[in-house]
């Protein structure tokens, strides 16, 4: 039982140094990224360590938990200029794939299971730590925003509307 333990303290220290160290130093994206790795590590240890959610793969509370995390990562991803959300929301896929292979394959090793989704959630803590290292610490506080640029707002024209048609209300 202590080798649990043990992985279970190494896999706590590496998400809480790595979460802090994106909530600190990282921007926006990075922030919120730390937000959803805690944030789904935490319900999940919650679920089980209460008795709610067995260990056995495929639990359906902990499944929904993982799920919440890939919508995490899939809208982090769709609105950021970052890259490492699209790695992490595949890393958050390919857990969610583990959960259901785990579901419907009985005979799964309880071992191999494990391995599997803590694998996904250290490329996940990878990834952010990765993305949060490459940011410049003297970054502007737009790209510290990561936002994505907003089309809609300006058009190649140079008009709001974005019809390259001259507008009839300021012809003589």
């Amino acid at each position: 039982m202590t080798i649990y333990v043990d992985i279970a303290t190494v896999y706590d220290v590496t998400l809480l140094v790595i979460c802090g160290y994106a909530l600190f130093r990282g921007g926006r994206p990075e922030r919120w990224g730390a937000v959803i790795n805690l944030g789904g590590s935490g319900l999940s240890s919650v679920a089980r360590l209460s008795g709610v959610a067995s260990w056995a793969p495929g639990e359906w509370i902990v499944f929904v938990i993982d799920l919440g995390v890939a919508i995490g990562f899939y809208r982090l991803a769709i609105t950021t200029t970052r890259f490492w959300p699209i790695w992490a929301l595949g890393f958050a896929l390919a857990d969610l794939f583990v959960s259901v292979a785990g579901r419907f394959l009985p005979g799964t090793v309880l071992l191999a299971y494990e391995t599997g989704l803590s694998a996904y959630a250290y490329l996940s803590l990878f990834a952010l730590a990765l993305g949060t290292w490459r940011l410049p610490a003297d970054a502007s506080p737009q790209l510290r925003s990561g936002a994505r640029p907003c089309l809609s707002q300006t058009k190649p024209s140079g008009s709001a509307s974005g019809s390259n048609s001259p507008d009839p209300s300021s012809s003589p």
